[in-house]
């Protein structure tokens, strides 16, 4: 729950995108330390000793071997000092994502919610989506992302995978090519419904068979989705490099994330119920 000044309209700080302050720094950093100093289970820097120190050298910090406690805490308040001093303002978020990366599954998943509660208690315009740190604040989003990761099909995961990481990337975001792998889900997924494969598995064939294999959608739904497919496949459109989609703009990619991400799920509850209807 947000704090005092925040639910009663005192504190309006406005949402902190490509910046970081420095109480989200030393939150996130205090939360790191009593993860890994006031728990039972730590991050165990011996036998992980090969992902510490390269995730320190890469945040540019003096790694000394953790033969006892001591050392280990000392690396420890060495690799807080780096990042909260650092005059970069992704500093933080990349360690996040490192730290995140070495971590064992439980204390990934643990230090995520942590860390989530953090960034939006400090009004960040981030929060981390499988162990990606991503420019998207509505939890409804963060789910419907989430959501479409978990499809039961390689094709379209990786294709949402890799929109998901295309656009988060802080220092070389790749707006174009994340629209391509987010219509790209889509795509994938209208295909392994029809069937359609070589030259007949585009977005703009399946689309218009999807009722053929029991998959009703309305019809406005289809021809949105339709003209998405040439917004990004007509000659102009970004899969053929169009002149006008060069530096696609960040809200494009975050749309077409979320909207293509909806969507899948949307056909994937569609295809389950046919599926079931026919055991």
């Amino acid at each position: 729950m947000a704090v005092f000044s925040r639910r009663n309209g005192y504190n309006t700080a406005a949402m902190q995108l490509e910046c970081a302050s420095d109480t989200l720094k030393r939150r996130i950093m205090a939360a790191f330390y009593a993860q890994e100093f006031n728990t039972d289970e730590t991050l165990d820097w011996i036998t992980n000793i090969t992902g510490i120190e390269n995730m320190m050298i890469e945040m540019g910090v003096l790694f000394e071997s953790p033969r006892n406690h001591i050392i280990k805490q000392r690396n420890a308040e060495s690799l807080q000092r780096a990042v909260i001093e650092s005059t970069e303002w992704y500093t933080i978020f990349d360690f996040i994502e490192r730290y995140l990366a070495v971590s064992s599954e439980s204390t990934s998943i643990e230090m995520t919610k942590v860390f989530n509660h953090i960034l939006e208690d400090e009004v960040s315009a981030y929060r981390i989506l499988d162990n990606l740190v991503v420019p998207i604040t509505n939890k409804a989003e963060l789910k419907t992302i989430e959501e479409a990761k978990s499809i039961p099909y390689d094709s379209v995961r990786t294709h949402v995978s890799k929109a998901l990481a295309l656009y988060a990337d802080r220092k070389a975001p790749d707006y174009e090519n994340s629209i391509k792998e987010s219509i790209s889900a889509v795509e994938a997924m209208c295909c392994i419904i029809t069937g359609l494969t070589g030259t007949q598995a585009t977005l703009g064939a399946a689309i218009k068979k999807l009722k053929d294999n029991g998959v009703h959608i309305h019809r406005a739904m289809e021809s949105a989705f339709s003209s998405l497919y040439g917004y990004t496949s007509d000659e102009n459109g970004i899969r053929h490099g169009g002149i006008d989609f060069t530096n696609a703009p960040a809200e494009d990619a975050k749309y077409m994330l979320i909207s293509c991400s909806a969507f899948v799920n949307y056909l994937m509850e569609k295809w389950s119920k046919v599926q079931c209807a026919k055991q």
